[in-house]
């Protein structure tokens, strides 16, 4: 190991040293500026094999370089792996570095291990600094050159190597310019390309054909987390054998992916193998990188791309994914809203049809009767409902009167309220006794509705000539018989709900109207309406609102109580149907 030596160059000296600066400057691209500061350092020292060593400014990783000749003859640069207690040990040793018998010098094992092809007797190295920041190094080796390395070669190579320094330095600057601006041109055009589309399906199929223009991969896979309740429940990919896509489905937290998709954190495994979150899936894969899709701060899902290659992706990758994937998360998030937007107008367009028909349903009108003032109403919730009341005309002096409720809400149960009510109205043209009617009725329902469903319902005849209304509850919330003198009964008689069991068995039972008597039939949408603090509405108040209202029209009493009831009740509590029915003996 020596100092260097202040030593006038020769001539000859100058005009090699300005002929390797012209060679070391010939190409700014950093592979070919690489390769031809080797081919210098070979030939200007008549070295063996020699080295450039330069730092990542992205990473800060060291980046090693060894020369190599292919069959032609020419000088190949070849990357190596340095070994971790080399670079600390020439870390610690700046200056430049003559040696002409490493083998036997302290510490030389480092040298040793870091040069496979040979077994290096002598050694010149010297630092590169780029704005006085260390850079990388350059060196030149042999093992059969009995005279070695001279301490003029040593500073011929101190010369080259400031030169060196600034070439490589901007060798990389612009190499980096021109990735970066290839990526952003990419990243641009991946932008317009899934900007173009909103099908789900279609543009989940753009970013996979995007994301293998920004980055390698031999897979690709897009995992999806369902917002209702957090877990994985689409998946797509790219690379991926038919035979095993059914092993992609992940849980939140299970594996790389699913890690990242519980943290939101992007992760790059350089060996797939040592990484504790990864499950074996292609024996090919030996380096793996995942990233979140974040629309906001909602994590909607995950990119997991793989490699056959080890060590494979750098933080440049991962930044490079990151960015990728927020431009697919915007896009995806878009796409995934208007979905939902166009789901909720068709599903909203078909409850407005539903609901228009299931009007069509009820009474268009209030039906007159002698001596009597009849009014019913229902109030839909913004759901279509399984709400039914109806007046049906059935001989002279008689009057049907129904109403009923049946389980669940939407589109179904108005399906089920339809069934029902048609299979009324066909028993009640067949028979006139109501307990007949009522089983017909629930051996029907019962044969075409799903176990879990039902129908509670009442079904009475009005006889206006003698004043006397005969029914049958069936399972419904009991109607409230008020008389004039103030007394309160309850119509209970009847049996189960209708579609629960078969051949189901009905009592029914004639009460005697008189002046003055008010009936009240409701639905559960009355009684269970819930204000801010969760309580109901309940009987209570419902008997007071009729005994307030009982000196009113039958129409003027329903008005009365449904005020109370939605006066009552919570803007923000789910609200079912209000259905009414009032019969006043006058």
């Amino acid at each position: 190991m020596a100092d260097s030596v202040q030593k006038a160059p020769t001539e000859t000296g100058d005009k090699s040293l300005a002929d390797a600066l012209i060679a070391v400057n010939s190409d700014l691209r950093l592979e070919s500026a690489i390769k031809n500061v080797l081919s210098v350092l070979l030939s200007q020292f008549a070295a063996e094999n020699a080295h450039v060593i330069i730092l990542d400014l992205r990473s800060y990783d060291l980046k090693s370089f060894a020369s190599s000749r292919n069959i032609n003859g020419e000088v190949e640069a070849i990357p190596i792996k340095c070994a971790r207690g080399y670079l600390e040990w020439r870390s610690a040793n700046m200056c430049p570095i003559l040696a002409n018998d490493v083998p036997s010098a302290p510490d030389f094992e480092m040298v040793l291990s870091y040069c496979p092809q040979i077994r290096p007797r002598n050694l010149i190295s010297v630092p590169l600094f780029a704005k006085g920041e260390f850079f990388g190094l350059i060196q030149a080796l042999n093992s059969i050159n009995a005279d070695g390395f001279s301490e003029l070669d040593l500073e011929k190579l101190t010369m080259l190597g400031r030169h060196v320094a600034l070439t490589l330095r901007n060798s990389w600057l612009f190499e980096e310019a021109i990735r970066g601006s290839r990526e952003a041109k990419s990243l641009y055009q991946v932008g317009v390309a899934l900007s173009a589309s909103l099908d789900l399906d279609e543009l989940l199929d753009k970013i996979l054909d995007s994301l293998q223009r920004v980055v390698q991969c031999n897979t690709a896979v897009i995992y999806l987390v369902d917002p209702k309740d957090g877990s994985i429940n689409q998946v797509v990919g790219r690379g991926i054998p038919d035979t095993e896509r059914d092993e992609l489905h992940l849980k939140v937290g299970q594996g790389i992916t699913g890690r990242v998709a519980e943290t939101g954190v992007g992760v790059i495994a350089a060996d797939v193998s040592k990484h504790p979150d990864y499950i074996p899936f292609r024996p090919e894969t030996r380096s793996e990188m995942a990233v979140p899709l974040k629309a906001g701060d909602t994590i909607i899902g995950a990119f997991n791309i793989e490699s056959d290659k080890p060590e494979a992706y750098t933080e440049h990758d991962l930044e490079l994914l990151t960015a990728f994937a927020s431009l697919a998360a915007i896009t995806l998030e878009r796409a995934r809203s208007y979905n939902e937007r166009m789901t909720a107008r068709r599903l909203a367009d078909e409850l407005a049809i539903a609901r228009r028909i299931q009007m069509t349903f009820l009474p268009s009108q209030d039906p007159v009767i002698e001596g009597f003032d009849i009014s019913g109403i229902n109030i839909p919730s913004a759901d279509v409902g399984g709400d039914y009341y109806d007046f049906i005309p059935i001989v002279e002096n008689q009057l049907g009167v129904a109403i009923g409720d049946v389980s669940g809400k939407g589109i179904p149960a108005s399906l089920i309220m339809a069934a029902f009510r048609a299979s009324l109205k066909a028993e009640i043209r067949n028979n006139f006794a109501i307990r007949a009617i009522l089983f017909k009725v629930n051996n029907l329902l019962y044969e075409s509705i799903e176990r879990d469903n039902y129908v509670t319902a009442i079904y009475c005849v009005l006889d206006s000539k003698n004043r006397v209304l005969t029914f049958s509850n069936a399972g419904h919330n009991p109607p409230i018989l008020r008389r004039a003198n103030g007394k309160v009964e309850y119509l209970k008689e009847g049996g189960l709900a209708l579609g629960t069991f078969p051949d189901s068995a009905y009592e029914e039972r004639p009460i005697s109207l008189n002046s003055g008597d008010i009936l009240l039939f409701y639905t559960d949408g009355v009684t269970e309406a819930k204000n801010t603090n969760d309580e109901e509405f309940g009987i209570g108040r419902l008997l007071s609102g009729l005994e307030a209202s009982k000196e009113l029209k039958a129409k003027e009493i329903i008005e009365s109580i449904v005020s109370e009831a939605k006066n009552f009740a919570s803007v923000q509590s789910e609200t079912d149907d209000l259905t009414l029915i009032v019969i006043k003996a006058l």
